[in-house]
């Protein structure tokens, strides 16, 4: 079946969800009752091929930061990244012991996908599934990570650079507070930079989060997790920035904060962006993205779309994975 757009039938936003029995603006079923690739769906090859055009200097930017990039993982709760070397005479191997969920814990910038948060009311999953379907005695593969390995994020992608037309606009915000970022705010940052989308983009929004963190005293990194709530700044969960990304037809989200919505999430729809995105669409979110030197070379070439491509790591039924992301301009 065609994109969002493509189908007539279901490119307005108004008809979610597409039968009454299902939760808010889900869009079960656009892809099939069985589908579990979601707005990946968009990323035909013809849309890959029409994205390579995209691709000017050949110059290669990770966007990837290293797994043991923050001392401790934003939730407690979760572990870092534990590396070892094991000696086998003369010869090493690696052994890694890593939380998946790195964005979420602010660990590693990785790709939550369906598994990951289900509507909350209803607690189900993309075209219904349910948790007894993932980890109870019938548990099964389906809507795991596997599929985005199988099935690249390969394609256009676009950076708003929200943080630096908020300083130039003379904005007072703070990273590591709930502060939402309105629809309004993030169109005239495309406005500002010429940027028109495309069906199946991969938007890429610098929201300032990871160099605040970079700027602060190792022991105010250190302190940071155990606040009494770990807020972060992102855009707002409102009808209106919702309905904007449906519109739009975006294959993926990423951000450099970890939640791609301000956290925790104010929901003045009534739903956050996770329930709507992961387990309605079945749209990627990419969190913790290192965004700091593909900002800047957009910004020396006055061009802010690139190729990109992202291969998680294939593992049947997992919910998270590092991002594994390039981008090719």
């Amino acid at each position: 079946m065609g994109s969002v757009a493509d189908s007539p039938s279901h490119s307005n936003f108004d008809e979610l969800p597409l039968h009454p029995s299902h939760p808010k603006a889900s869009a079960w079923g656009l892809w099939g009752k069985d589908d579990e690739l979601g707005t990946l769906n968009m990323l035909t090859t013809e849309r890959v091929q029409e994205a390579l055009r995209e691709i000017m200097s050949g110059d290669r930017v990770p966007l990837n930061l290293a797994m043991n990039a923050f001392i401790q993982p934003m939730n407690p709760a979760r572990k870092p990244c534990d590396h070892r070397i094991k000696v086998k005479g003369s010869a090493n191997d690696n052994e890694l012991h890593i939380n998946t969920q790195g964005a979420n814990t602010q660990g590693a910038s990785h790709w939550v996908e369906l598994r990951h948060y289900p509507y909350q009311r209803s607690l189900q999953y993309y075209n219904g599934i349910r948790q007894e379907d993932i980890s109870g005695p019938s548990a099964n593969h389906r809507i795991g990570i596997q599929n985005i390995a199988k099935n690249p994020i390969t394609g256009r992608g676009v950076l708003l650079d929200w943080a630096s037309w908020a300083n130039s606009q003379g904005i007072q915000y703070a990273s590591f507070s709930t502060y939402s970022i309105p629809l309004s705010q993030l169109v005239s940052v495309a406005s500002c930079q010429g940027v028109s989308f495309h069906r199946g983009d991969i938007l890429f929004l610098r929201t300032g989060w990871l160099a605040d963190f970079r700027s602060l005293s190792k022991d105010e990194q250190a302190d940071l997790p155990y606040r009494a709530v770990r807020s972060s700044i992102c855009l707002e969960a409102s009808e209106e920035s919702i309905r904007w990304h449906w519109d739009n037809a975006f294959a993926a989200v990423a951000s450099d904060t970890g939640a791609y919505e301000a956290w925790p999430s104010p929901q003045t729809w009534g739903v956050t962006m996770h329930e709507v995105f992961l387990s309605g669409w079945g749209l990627p979110i990419g969190e913790s993205f290192d965004l700091e030197e593909l900002e800047r070379l957009c910004r020396n070439r006055g061009k802010w779309t690139f190729f990109v491509v992202s291969v998680p790591l294939n593992v049947p039924g997992g919910v998270a994975s590092p991002s594994n992301a390039v981008a090719i301009l």
